[in-house]
């Protein structure tokens, strides 16, 4: 596994874990531009890393619609 991947997948992790509202919609679209950066990079990944970034994508995108609905935030990703 090389080094973006592990970027990645270590944002992801310190979204899923942030508490703070504020804080979750800030690693929330840290952690979508590294996942988009990697699919943009498509020559380096395996079918299982596709459907991984697509799955934490859509995860991500859940978490901040919830939290933005419950503190009545909007973002223009909306």
């Amino acid at each position: 596994m090389s080094g973006n991947s592990h970027d990645w997948r270590r944002l992801c992790q310190i979204a899923l874990l942030e508490t703070d509202p504020l804080k979750l919609l800030v690693r929330i679209a840290d952690a979508r531009n590294v996942i988009l950066d990697r699919i943009k990079d498509c020559h380096s990944k395996s079918n299982d890393e596709r459907a991984a970034l697509r799955d934490a994508l859509a995860t991500l995108d859940s978490l901040r619609r919830i939290t933005e609905r419950q503190n009545g935030y909007q973002s223009k990703a909306s």
